[in-house]
């Protein structure tokens, strides 16, 4: 009888501090006996986060495809991530080392720096959809992260905010971003699965919400939605709520700091 093909190892468990130690370069030795890595973390990184943009998803990234993309075989890639938690969070930090390629938040008031964060992660979140879909409950907490984190807090460094209100001002900006880019992302899903712009949807259904408006006692319902409606030439604008909701934001720093 043919011997059977061993099946594959099963994934190791989910491990912080082997994931930590992979993200800031601290992973052992392999010693000259074990097999020469020709990949570095940061090349399995590279390659994820490209098959992560193909798909607009993480949901079809796994370990067969990364390894398919570097070149190598499938059980070499474990030398590198064990699992594919490892993986996610190496995809995730590197994403998160593209922001602020100078090194700062631009602008040269506070309160520009502040708004600059705001559209520096509301672009990551256009460019890497994906991320939105990323539990982050517990950060990651590799140089990309950090890095980021450090970045956004020197952007308010000494404007009369102590510690505990400068991380709190630093979340609630990146928030602000975070549930517009995902309005945005319905928005286009919407769009993709009807086919019709929210204009053309608008369009398709004036004649049957004309009738309801004439029929509906919630008046200032039907005032505000119009005005909106014409202001933003859409029902609803991710970006306005996105400048809207930052301003307010900087406004009320300006107010504590004061």
């Amino acid at each position: 009888m043919p011997t059977p093909t061993p099946s594959p190892a099963p994934p190791a468990p989910r491990d912080p501090a082997r994931t930590l130690a992979l993200l800031w370069g601290l992973h052992a030795d392999r010693g000259a006996r074990g097999p020469q890595q020709s990949r570095t973390p940061d090349d399995v990184a590279r390659a994820a986060v490209g098959l992560a943009d193909q798909d607009g998803a993480l949901t079809g990234l796994s370990m067969r495809k990364v390894a398919a993309a570097l070149g190598i075989g499938t059980m070499s890639l474990y030398t590198y991530v064990q699992n594919k938690d490892d993986l996610v969070d190496l995809v995730v930090d590197r994403a998160y080392g593209e922001l602020y390629p100078q090194g700062r938040a631009t602008g040269t008031t506070w309160q520009d720096r502040l708004r600059s964060v705001a559209r520096a992660n509301w672009d990551l979140f256009a460019a890497h959809p994906w991320l939105l879909d990323v539990d982050l409950a517990r950060p990651v907490l590799g140089p990309g992260e950090t890095r980021k984190y450090d970045v956004e807090l020197r952007a308010i460094e000494g404007v009369g905010l102590d510690d505990v209100a400068m991380d709190a001002t630093v979340t609630l900006v990146v928030g602000q971003a975070t549930t517009a880019a995902r309005r945005a992302r319905a928005a286009r899903a919407a769009h993709e699965a009807s086919g019709q712009t929210d204009d053309e949807w608008w369009a398709a259904n004036a004649p049957l919400l004309e009738r309801i408006s004439a029929m509906s006692t919630f008046t200032v319902a039907g005032r505000v939605g119009a005005t909106v409606g014409e202001a933003q030439q859409s029902a609803y604008s991710a970006e306005a709520e996105l400048d809207f909701g930052i301003e307010r934001i900087v406004a009320g720093v300006e107010a504590l700091v004061a």
